[in-house]
């Protein structure tokens, strides 16, 4: 049997019920045509990191560069250190994987498509989720993509080729 490129993916996208609000977002095309290619390793960031499901729903708060994981309709709710200390432990034991597709805007997911909340209005919609932004400062030359980018022959084809040339 011949080892598959190991990547990881958001656990929701695999159509596992793991979003804040109990659902999954399952991708087709990730499931499907990739898991034929690749191994797909489920990582749920917020789960993992002892979150129930459901949960209230976080968004990312207060500043760009250093957000923090504030409760959407709670905001007595801030998981920030406990993502912090997910991201620590977790992201240094991710050394055999080969790429990562992400849930876009989610705040511990999201690449470059997450909004940021400061005094309860939106400041951009370009930042990146507490792990991807941890994911991508501790492995600068792994492929991440977020499911929305798959829609674009072109970037699917650059990231599986990008994956298989370095396996």
């Amino acid at each position: 049997m011949i080892n598959k490129p190991k990547i990881g993916v958001s656990r929701c996208l695999l159509g596992d019920a793991v979003r804040y609000d109990g659902h999954s977002k399952p991708c087709a095309l990730v499931i499907d045509k990739l898991g034929e290619e690749f191994e797909l390793i489920p990582i749920c960031p917020e789960v993992e990191a002892g979150l129930s499901i459901p949960r209230p729903p976080v968004q990312l708060s207060d500043s760009i560069e250093h957000p923090r994981l504030i409760g959407r309709d709670d905001p007595s709710i801030d998981i920030t250190e406990l993502m912090q200390n997910y991201c620590q432990a977790k992201i240094p034991s991710l050394t055999e994987l080969s790429g990562f597709i992400v849930k876009s805007r989610s705040p511990s997911c999201g690449l470059h498509s997450t909004p940021v909340f400061i005094n309860g209005e939106c400041i951009t919609e370009t930042s990146s989720g507490v792990f991807s932004k941890e994911l991508t400062t501790s492995y600068p030359n792994l492929p991440i993509i977020d499911e929305t980018q798959l829609d674009s022959s072109i970037t699917l084809d650059h990231f599986i080729s990008t994956i298989l040339q370095k396996n």
